[in-house]
């Protein structure tokens, strides 16, 4: 069994280690010795402890030690939006604090292995922070699995929170009092929200702007617009103004305006990325182990598809996004869709690489094993380019689990191994499709490629999966170059066996995610309703085991459904995960029986089946026959009012008696409907109608046979 940093295991009957569970820091193949924390503790300081590695798998052998899981805090399962400004300034700020203790391996090593350690207590005093604060924060971090969200404050449920506090006439903050009794200081003005929309008011009109003045001439203009009569008062009076302070002013601005969003909008776009955009990481050229660099990026596929519900409909051109591991040439995620290279296509293709392939494969006819395609682990950079990942959202969201590397603009060779890769799909798999356009822009006279489009989504994603796994198995040269494990082991050089050989000789820099954490920080946000008919999104109904034994769906059609917090993986339909609590976890939710016309289809087809509705719907809003038919109606209406003013006037009470009978007369004269009552009767009438149709005839000539008929 395979053991990786950030792994939990519990230890059972071994006799180096407590019958409890430990989480692996940090593996040290050189020295033989493997890093553990005990995670079952109550204790805020505890410290790391260090074995043997031989020891370690001799007990994964014996059956001493066996792999577990720990359940990650609420605190930690929660979106990155969700967090406040001041818990996330927090957490940055405990992150700071032991960021070089963490990144430094040779002080996690002496702080397991000796029992006086003064290096920590030296770095005490050197940031001035108190020892036992910075030992749990080491615990905490440690404890939660060396994720920087750890650090998060863990009182959600304590104060007020996003809350202003409720306006009184005592005055907040420190006195103003005076140096001396000579002098009469200012009263300390009150500040209600009527004052704070002004602040805000004059800040956008006077400040955020990037001819904006500054914050000081941005105050007094503040004063001369709102605070002009009270200026004329005071001056007057020859006493201090009862007006908003410049400190309350500036206090106000950095309250009501994040610095971001100060900076963003006092300067201009293009100044902005060049000189006060954040400039993260670097480039590592020398990278032999797997999971030092990851790399991401986009491309269009070469070939138009159409959509699963009419070939008539071409969407055009998919949009690929791949990751690679730059060390073993291993692709370890990808994303098919219609979007364009977006943040919302690149968290998809994240999500991808740090969970387990095997349901992703199955979704899409692909069955393989876990040996096959052995990668959902997350590295330690992530290196992608200057494009959708530069923005704030994918900072938030995956820093907490990896680092970012950004490379210059127009530099496509500092992620050759992922634009390599690009052109190995597209040229063995896509352009023997019908539709693919692989002879580049439509030239004058050229057939169009859009012409002979007849692929799905799920087909092209389909055929790209098989061409990544053959792309794992194939053999790369270079890879023979790269490490001598390869030689040693008289293996192929192939990006799998690079990647699995190196992972058994514990010669990676890889860490394991927590499935619940992936889903709750990568997975793509949404809302969805909570309906008597099940859980709705996007016009699909979604159910699981938790909803029928609450009976959520019956208090929803009693009370009226809900909104829910969801995260949609959009290469299928057949689930979805939904947090049915606020405090829970994201809870797999399976398509149901109802949509089932949806079912192993991508959530792009369900787009395109609202949009296809509503464009039938724009195309047809009121139908020609029933313009018509409305006409009619009101003709027929006209009609029945004139004859109703032309019959004669008789009285009500006459009008309704003898409705009965009058219904049976209309009866037997407008069908041919004979009872045993009215036999007779009928008989006369049909008698009478056909009488009055009859036609003469001329008399023929009598027959013998005839005469003797009368005679008898």
């Amino acid at each position: 069994m395979k053991i990786f940093r950030n792994s939990v295991w519990l230890c059972l009957n071994f006799e180096l280690l407590d019958c409890c569970r430990y989480r692996v820091l940090d593996i040290f193949p050189t020295n033989d010795c493997i890093i553990l924390f005990k995670v079952d503790t109550d204790s805020v300081a505890v410290r790391p402890i260090a074995i043997s590695l031989e020891s370690f798998k001799s007990g994964l052998k014996n059956k001493e030690i066996t792999s577990s899981e720990y359940v990650l805090p609420n605190f930690m399962l929660q979106s990155e939006d969700n967090a406040s400004t001041d818990h996330i300034a927090k957490r940055d700020s405990n992150y700071e604090i032991i960021k070089p203790l963490i990144s430094d391996s040779e002080f996690l090593f002496n702080y397991a292995t000796k029992k006086r350690f003064s290096q920590l207590a030296q770095y005490s005093q050197q940031i001035r922070v108190d020892r036992k604060s910075i030992t749990r924060l080491l615990t905490k971090y440690w404890l939660y699995g060396q994720s920087i969200m750890s650090l998060l404050p863990a009182y959600s449920n304590s104060g007020g929170f996003g809350k202003d506090k409720t306006v009184s006439n005592k005055d907040l903050g420190a006195p103003v009092n005076p140096r001396t009794l000579a002098v009469e200081r200012y009263k300390k003005f009150i500040l209600t929200d009527d004052i704070k929309a002004k602040f805000k008011l004059s800040l956008k009109k006077y400040y955020l702007k990037e001819t904006g003045i500054s914050l000081v001439k941005t105050y007094e203009q503040f004063l001369r617009d709102h605070f002009e009569d009270e200026l004329r008062v005071s001056n007057l009076e020859g006493r201090p103004p009862y007006i908003p302070t410049i400190k309350q002013f500036r206090y106000w601005t950095n309250k009501l305006f994040s610095k971001d969003e100060i900076t963003l909008k006092r300067t201009s776009e293009n100044d902005y990325l060049r000189n006060k955009r954040g400039v993260l990481g670097s480039v590592i050229d020398k990278s032999f182990l797997p999971g030092t660099t990851f790399e991401i990026d986009a491309t269009v596929a070469d070939v138009h598809i159409v959509s699963e519900f009419g070939t008539q409909y071409v969407l055009g051109r998919p949009t690929i996004y791949m990751i690679a591991d730059r060390a073993s040439r291993m692709i370890v995620g990808m994303h098919v869709s219609l979007f364009h290279a977006s943040w919302r296509a690149a968290r998809q293709a994240i999500a991808n690489c740090f969970i387990e392939k095997t349901q992703y494969c199955r979704e899409f006819g692909v069955n393989i094993s876990s040996p096959d395609w052995p990668c959902f682990h997350v590295p330690r950079n992530l290196m992608c380019d200057n494009g959708e990942m530069i923005g704030l959202k994918p900072k938030d969201v995956v820093t907490p689990m990896t680092s970012l590397l950004f490379g210059p603009p127009y530099r496509p060779e500092t992620k050759g191994v992922i634009e390599r890769s690009f052109k190995i799909i597209n040229d063995d798999s896509l352009h023997e499709l019908l539709g693919n356009t692989r002879l580049g822009t439509v030239i004058r006279g050229r057939r169009d490629p859009r012409k002979d489009a007849c692929h799905t989504l799920k087909e092209v994603t389909t055929i790209i999966i098989k061409s990544v796994l053959e792309h794992n198995r194939s053999i790369l040269k270079e890879l023979g170059y790269s490490s001598s494990l390869l030689v040693e082991n008289d293996l192929t050089p192939t990006p799998a066996n690079y990647w699995k050989i190196h992972l058994a000789k514990q010669k990676q820099d890889l860490k394991l995610a927590n499935e619940d954490e992936v889903i709750a920080e990568i997975l793509p946000p949404a809302e969805v309703s909570m309906t008597r008919n099940g859980i709705e999104f996007n016009g699909l109904y979604y159910s699981c085991s938790e909803v029928l034994e609450k009976s959520l769906a019956s208090i929803a059609r009693t009370s009226g459904r809900w909104r829910l917090e969801a995260r949609i993986d959009e290469n299928t339909t057949n689930y979805i995960y939904v947090k049915l609590e606020p405090k829970g976890k994201f809870l797999r939710c399976e398509l149901l029986s109802r949509s089932r016309m949806f079912a192993n289809k991508t959530m792009i087809d369900a787009d395109f089946m609202q949009d296809w509705v509503e464009i039938k719907k724009e195309l047809n809003p009121v139908s020609i026959e029933s313009i018509d038919d409305m006409k009619q109606r009101k003709q027929s209406k006209k009609e029945a009012k004139k004859r109703l003013k032309a019959s004669p006037k008789i009285p009500f009470s006459q009008k309704r008696k003898n409705i009965r009978q009058k219904r049976k007369d209309e009866l037997l004269s407008t069908t041919n409907v004979i009872t045993s009552d009215n036999r007779c009767e009928a008989k006369v009438i049909t008698q009478q109608s056909t009488v009055a149709e009859v036609v003469a005839l001329p008399i023929g000539r009598a027959r013998k046979n005839r005469s003797s008929n009368e005679n008898d």
